[in-house]
């Protein structure tokens, strides 16, 4: 049985969402009923990275590298993922259907809001509201190999200071009326990342010392896919805001390169308490000049080692300060 298949077999036995089980080519017509009644909900989801999964330009680029029934199977969950998806699904991409109907009752966590009598019949578990619902498609081994993490959010969940706030706390706020939010706020959000570290930073001569803790998150940052990372970076500029000496690092997973991918680094921050710390040095420029430093969460086009050039699709500041000039050594 192919890894797609395992992973399908299992969603269907278990009756949560997960990966494809093969082409549901009424799913795009289920939906549509399901958005004429959810009016609002369906406005949010409209645009979410859920719905845009198999669209998203920086997807499809991946695709195009790789192109897997492992990877179709989850961003285009109504298709066959043995082949490229069909324009009807995927544009539904993670649907309505995907979360709420992955067999033949409609899923819905426990009402608090609404308590109006449903139109149709409604099975309300607690487990639809907690990590169970969202595991299949965000925690995962590589195909083949199911003691090698591909992500591995849920276990980082698990091991952090957050591991009874469900997922949907974060990623799915309440609204005012009481009910979740279906724009599925992660790595797209600036507010959302911005949130997620606790960055301080300190001058020691010509170098600048970073504690990078986790704040208001529940896994590592970043987590999820293998192309992500952060860039933790200091300079210092003359008057004419020219660089004259620049240092960085790069935080992420690394990977053997040629063949499976083999973890040989994980210098992520979390997803326990005990900080990241990175140190920086700016050499005899930084002397009575002061130091900027930024961290900068970057999704990237592909995994790298150490010392890979990467094309960086987007790159979101989260925390950025300037430490002030320090006085010029004495002479011995």
């Amino acid at each position: 049985m192919s890894v797609w298949a395992l992973a399908a077999w299992l969603s269907a036995a278990s009756g949560w969402p997960g990966p494809s089980r093969g082409e549901r080519a009424d799913a795009p017509g289920q939906n549509a009923a399901c958005e004429g009644c959810h009016v609002e909900v369906a406005r949010e989801w409209r645009g979410s990275q859920h719905q845009r999964a198999y669209v998203d330009a920086d997807f499809a680029e991946s695709l195009a590298r790789e192109p897997a029934a492992f990877c179709r199977g989850c961003h285009a969950p109504e298709a066959d993922p043995r082949r490229a998806a069909p324009p009807e699904l995927a544009a539904l991409g993670v649907g309505c259907v995907t979360c709420h109907l992955p067999g033949a009752a409609v899923l819905a966590a426990p009402s608090h809001a609404d308590t109006r009598p449903a139109p149709h019949a409604v099975v309300r578990t607690p487990g639809f509201a907690d990590a169970a619902a969202c595991g299949r498609c965000h925690s995962f081994s590589f195909p083949g190999r199911p003691t090698a993490a591909m992500q591995d959010t849920l276990r980082e969940h698990a091991d952090s200071a957050h591991a009874d706030t469900p997922c949907a706390d974060c990623h799915m706020p309440r609204r005012a009326d009481g009910r979740r939010d279906h724009g599925f706020a992660a790595s797209r959000d600036p507010a959302l990342l911005r949130r997620s570290l606790r960055v301080t930073a300190e001058r020691r001569d010509t170098a600048v010392h970073l504690s990078l803790a986790p704040a208001w998150v529940g896994h590592a940052v970043p987590t999820g896919d293998l192309f992500r990372r952060l860039v933790v970076e200091a300079e210092v500029t003359d008057r004419h805001w020219q660089v004259l000496a620049h240092d960085e690092r790069a935080l992420g997973r690394r990977f053997a390169g040629g063949g499976p991918r083999v973890p040989i680094a994980d210098d992520r921050v979390g997803p326990g308490p005990t900080p990241t710390e990175v140190v920086l040095e700016l050499g005899e420029d930084a002397v009575e000049r002061p130091i900027l430093w930024r961290v900068q969460y970057e999704r990237v086009a592909f995994a790298s080692g150490d010392g890979d050039t990467v094309k960086v699709w987007d790159s979101v500041t989260i925390a950025e300060g300037s430490l002030p000039a320090a006085r010029a050594r004495r002479s011995r």
